[in-house]
């Protein structure tokens, strides 16, 4: 069965704040982001997009796939340390047509992620939500003229404050069986188009791209509760925004994202694509944004991302890199990359590491730290 076919049937069998079933090894990457054979009557990325603000900040329907990705780290003030991560996946089943009448058809759904990094509690908790865009069971709105920016997915939310652009100030809530946060994202450095000018490619096959463009250092702080503590906390955030029909190809398996900020006031983006062979894909690419805000992109023939180590799932179902070192030419920088805590893993429907950071090494020969979040996908094997 296609992956859209598994997802419909889960879209028809979902219920508000219904969570779902934890599978062994999930949906693979390739299967949710492939698929250009099934790109009938959807657009596809071909070109660099033109791009206004704040209107592309929120949907656009006319693609299959998009999301809108927060990742962040801050403190308590007495030095707690947590990450934080909500994610929300748009999702189309069926390209835009005539309308449908039935109060609960849909066309497309939303797929919510959330997950607390407890640093020093040393616990990770992460939920998941899948609600159809339907009878108010979810729903993406704005920004336009007179209505901010909301994506809304069962109890989990994030929307556009009063008196902002439309889009930021931007306030998350989400609540877990185990964890909650109400967290506020302001404006900070400017936003970046990656790739060609906000086209990203991912493999040799024209419209195996996505629209992606990210908001590297932003200012955060709100409450986190973990472990029944409430702490007022505050840091750093990340936001990457993409959309596609498909992206990767069929010998791409999946890759492995940093998204790091240093505390020289630079931002390093990187993913590197891995190939069923194993090998790295000559289509990862990623970029230094400087204390400016002006971006260097960085290909290949720039970046080295060594593993080390391993580290496995309890359920032996998946196995990855424990930890990882960054190596530029030139631009020059040597980082080596150590997760906050070794098990950062979502078992979702899509199953994946994601989780904090801890950086260190050299920038230009010179000593450099930094936080940030790392994203492997794509290692799920059998027991």
């Amino acid at each position: 069965m296609r992956t859209h076919g598994i997802l419909l049937a889960l879209l028809l069998a979902a219920c508000t704040e219904r969570e779902l079933p934890n599978a062994e090894h999930g949906l693979g990457i390739a299967d949710v982001l492939g698929g250009a054979e099934n790109a009938a009557g959807f657009a596809r990325a071909t070109a660099p997009p033109q791009l206004q603000f704040p209107r592309d900040h929120g949907a656009h329907p006319d693609f299959r796939t998009e999301w809108w990705y927060v990742t962040g780290n801050l403190d308590a003030a007495d030095g707690h340390r947590f990450g934080v991560q909500l994610v929300f996946f748009r999702q189309a089943l069926a390209p835009a047509g005539a309308p449908r009448s039935a109060a609960l058809a849909a066309r497309e759904m939303v797929l919510a992620h959330a997950a607390v990094t407890d640093v020093d509690g040393k616990v990770f908790h992460a939920e998941e939500r899948l609600e159809r865009i339907a009878a108010g069971l979810a729903e993406v709105r704005g920004p336009a003229p007179g209505e901010p920016f909301r994506i809304v997915c069962a109890d989990w939310s994030a929307r556009a404050a009063a008196g902002g652009d439309g889009f930021l100030p931007l306030d998350l809530r989400a609540t877990g069986r185990e964890f909650a946060f109400a967290l506020r994202i302001g404006p900070g450095k400017p936003l970046v188009l990656q790739g060609d000018r906000g086209l990203s490619q991912k493999s040799d096959a024209p419209g195996n791209a996505s629209i992606y463009y990210s908001m590297t250092r932003l200012p955060i702080a709100g409450t986190i509760t973990s472990q029944g503590v409430q702490r007022d906390v505050s840091g750093q955030c990340w936001i990457d925004r993409e959309w596609s029909t498909s992206a990767l190809g069929p010998q791409q398996v999946g890759w492995d994202w940093f998204s790091l900020q240093l505390d020289s006031g630079e931002e390093l983006m990187w993913y590197r694509l891995r190939r069923r062979d194993g090998s790295v894909d000559p289509w990862s690419r990623g970029c230094l944004i400087d204390a400016a805000g002006q971006a260097t992109t960085l290909t290949p023939a720039q970046v080295q991302a060594t593993p080390a180590g391993t580290w496995s799932a309890q359920d032996g179902c998946a196995t990855y890199p424990a930890s990882w070192r960054l190596v530029g030419a030139a631009p020059e920088f040597a980082l080596e990359i150590t997760p906050l805590l070794p098990d950062q893993e979502l078992r979702t429907l899509v199953r994946y590491w994601e989780g904090a950071v801890a950086v260190r090494g050299t920038r230009v020969g010179k000593p450099v730290t930094g936080r940030g979040y790392l994203e492997m996908t794509g290692y799920t094997h059998a027991k």
